[in-house]
Formats: structure tokens, C-alpha cells, sequence
């Protein structure tokens, strides 16, 4: 254990000597991928999936009345997405069936936007001189910065539609979060990368 971490810092060291200031470019050409699962579950157990083939959700802060994103909303973002998501799937033995044929998993895909806006007091230095015994205070007033911030994640979550409870809530299997996709250079394809990143890292799943 020491000696690997002797040669990875060695490794880093070096990659730092050779470019000590990260290419801005390259940190924007890709996403970060988290990925969760539930560690009781046996992904062996499930063999059918189903997805949606042009719609995603679209949860927001902003506007709570925005639910979906759809192929006519954002031409050319949707489709690659879930194509890609089910591509993965069918890759690692699941099959892909329609909603009302039963299938075992549900694929849950959706882009989470989170507006925020936020403000600053800045309170310029002042100072008291002093010449003739008189004590004066000159001071800029106070002023406001407001700042607004939008970031977005793109979640994708497998859900087990094989073993509803009774209390019809389902068990959410997996969950991929992929962002920020508003500071992304090339949405498509960054998302589809960033996708193929989380399964990647997730080899448990699959038959």
C-alpha cells in the first residue's frame, strides 16, 4: 500500500511539474460522475428494463411548474440521452421492453435545476483622522452585490418495478448524478460520456 502511494504521488508530482495550471478546456470537456447503489440488492435477479424514448423530467427550484424536457422542448438533447442510458443496459445483458409489458426495472431519467440567488453587503474601509483636537469619520456607505447561480445535475435512477410493496412505493436501486450540465462546452456529448462514466464505474450492474 505505502509503495503505491509512494509512486502515484511520485506520478502526480510529475503531471503537476509538467502542467502546474489546469487547461480551463479541459476541466469544462466532462462532467462529475457520482454514482450510488443499494448494496442488498443482486442486479442478476432483474432482466427486463423499460425507458422512455424521447421524454426526461425536469425538476427546478425556479419554476415548479416545469416537469418534463422533451425532444420538441430541447431538440437533440433527450434522445441520445435515454439512447445511451439503454445502450449501457443492453450491453450488460438487461432487455429492453415497453412500460405495459411488465418489466423488472423502471429507468428514471432527469435533469434537476437548482437557481439560486444570493447578496452581499460590502461595507468599504473607513477611517477617522484627526487634526486639531477634532475627531472626525469619513465612510463610503455601504453597497449590495447580488449574485445569481444555476447549476444542473443530470440523475439517472434504476428502480425495482419486480418487487412493489404494498404501499406501492417503489426501491430505487441506483442513482447516477452527473453535472454541472450548464457549464458544460458540448451537452450531448459530455452527458453521453458522462453516462457511459457511470456505468462504467458500476460493474455490479448486469445479468
Amino acid at each position: 500500500m505505502k509503495k503505491n502511494f509512494f509512486l502515484f504521488a511520485l506520478v502526480a508530482g510529475l503531471a503537476w511539474a509538467c502542467e502546474p495550471t489546469p487547461d480551463n478546456m479541459k476541466l469544462l470537456d466532462q462532467l462529475v460522475v457520482q454514482t450510488h447503489y443499494d448494496t442488498e440488492v443482486n442486479f442478476t435477479d432483474y432482466a427486463t428494463y423499460s425507458i422512455s424514448t424521447d421524454t426526461i423530467g425536469f425538476i427546478s427550484n425556479a419554476n415548479p411548474n416545469d416537469t418534463i424536457l422533451t425532444e420538441h422542448d430541447t431538440p437533440g438533447y433527450p434522445r441520445p440521452v435515454l439512447n445511451q442510458v439503454a445502450t449501457n443496459l443492453n450491453k450488460v445483458g438487461y432487455t429492453r421492453v415497453e412500460k405495459n409489458a411488465n418489466p423488472d426495472l423502471g429507468i428514471n431519467v432527469y435533469v434537476v435545476n437548482d437557481y439560486n440567488l444570493f447578496q452581499q453587503v460590502v461595507y468599504p474601509s473607513y477611517y477617522y483622522p484627526s487634526y486639531y483636537g477634532y475627531y472626525g469619520s469619513y465612510y463610503n456607505y455601504p453597497y449590495v452585490n447580488t449574485y445569481a447561480q444555476n447549476t444542473g445535475a443530470l440523475v439517472v435512477e434504476i428502480v425495482d418495478l419486480k418487487n412493489i410493496g404494498a404501499d406501492k412505493k417503489v426501491r430505487v436501486l441506483w442513482t447516477a448524478y452527473m453535472g454541472d450540465v450548464y457549464s458544460t462546452i458540448n451537452l450531448v456529448q459530455q452527458s453521453v460520456d458522462a453516462i457511459d462514466q457511470a456505468f462504467h464505474q458500476s460493474p455490479y450492474i448486469g445479468r
